[in-house]
């Protein structure tokens, strides 16, 4: 990198010269780029491009953080916007506008980079990308970091961030199953992202065409206005696997919404832990919602898992498995949903809606439950929850699981 004259001092334009140490790897198949961690903090760019040939970026980065947001810090390999107009770090790949691009770079890994949402004044640069995956299928990016990318303006957060960009985005131009298929993100962290992780479409021409089968593993995401958001405007994006992450947010929305656009099918969340957030862990509109093993803290009136009243219940729609979670009350004495039905009762989804819900668990920290959940619902045995601090739960019309 250094080869090509970038310097990374933090406050440099190195545009230029990484743009020219990719284009040099783009040409031989496979390639590694590596990124030196910068001596003056980061690598300042107007953003960046991918091309095809391009195998691997390759760099050393650590997000650290003592007990709050005022001071995290991010280190190494680097990337940051070279003021407030910069709108992506790291565009991988161009749209085909419906149409294949084989010359993009499918099969990229990126490890081990850093990206920082923040301009050289210290601000945060409104609705930033860290990386936009556009039509290209299996990009990995594994080990990454990323630091107030499209950072909401809330808490300690460096002001400006609307909470419309975020740490990376995978969108798709083509029908379903193709273009930005396969993405993968693995054992990544964030800290005050606008939103973790995006899937979508780029058109609505094709509604089943948004990117599909991605899977988010073992990643640490806190301080977020959204964690993972699939399919939120334009196309579904199904066959997702969230799995074995934490996501934490107190001023943040909901930590995965899944399905406000297109046809969007099978989400399977297993293994997390969902901290505390404001509104709903999980908002799902889409079918085959598979949330196993799972567990969900509250806030005052938090919900675990909404299902919205775009779902019908014709079929096997929405064809729900919830299954073996734990909802943590955390000692609140109002009503805190564990799942709530928008538009149908819960008696509809047992009936029509197909699948498992049952064997979850809820407990209130050695409280008791809330008055409101006394005697009025079922759980695993069969009987009334009783005035105790912890129950089975299978899914019963009431207004706690159904309002």
């Amino acid at each position: 990198m250094t080869a090509y004259g970038a310097l990374g001092d933090g406050k440099t334009d190195d545009t230029k010269a990484i743009q020219a140490a990719l284009a040099a790897a783009g040409a031989v198949k496979g390639s590694v780029v590596n990124f030196p961690p910068a001596p003056g903090g980061c690598y300042r760019t107007s953003g960046l491009t991918v091309p095809g040939g391009v195998g691997c970026l390759r760099g050393d980065s650590d997000l650290y953080s003592a007990h709050g947001p005022a001071v995290v810090s991010l280190a190494g390999s680097v990337l940051a916007p070279l003021n407030s107009t910069t709108t992506t770090l790291l565009t991988i790949g161009s749209s085909g506008n419906g149409v294949g691009v084989d010359r993009n770079p499918h099969g990229l890994n990126v490890e081990g980079l850093g990206f920082l949402g923040t301009t050289p004044a210290g601000t945060a640069a409104p609705g930033l990308w860290g990386a936009s995956v556009v039509d290209t299928s299996s990009v990995t990016f594994r080990n990454c970091r990323d630091l107030y990318c499209g950072a909401p303006a809330f808490h300690a957060y460096p002001p400006g961030g609307l909470g419309t960009g975020g740490f990376v985005r995978f969108l798709s131009s083509g029908t379903a199953n193709v273009f930005s298929v396969s993405g993968r993100v693995l054992f990544c962290s964030s800290y005050g992202a606008g939103t973790f992780v995006l899937a979508d479409g780029l058109s609505t021409a094709y509604p089943g065409g948004g990117s599909t089968d991605g899977r988010i593993m073992g990643c640490q995401v806190n301080g977020h206005a959204h964690g993972v958001e699939l399919g939120p405007s334009l196309a579904g994006a199904g066959g997702w696997v969230v799995m074995e992450c934490h996501f934490s947010s107190a001023e943040g929305y909901s930590h995965v919404n899944y399905g406000y656009a297109g046809t969007p099918w099978t989400l399977r969340i297993e293994g997390c832990y969902f901290d505390l957030c404001r509104d709903v862990h999980v908002d799902c509109h889409g079918h085959g919602l598979q949330a196993i093993g799972n567990y969900f803290r509250a806030l005052t009136n938090t919900t675990a898992i909404a299902f919205g009243s775009g779902l019908n219940t014709s079929g096997s729609a929405p064809a729900a498995v919830l299954t073996g979670n734990v909802f943590d009350l955390n000692g609140s004495t109002t009503v805190a949903s564990f799942a709530r039905f928008e538009g149908f009762s819960a008696a509809d989804f047992a009936s029509h809606g197909g699948g498992q819900y049952s064997g979850n668990l809820v407990h209130n920290h050695g409280a008791k439950m809330p008055r409101s959940w006394i005697g009025q619902f079922v759980g695993s045995n069969r009987a009334a929850i009783a005035n105790s601090s912890t129950a089975s739960l299978d899914l019963a019309q009431g207004p706690v699981l159904s309002a």
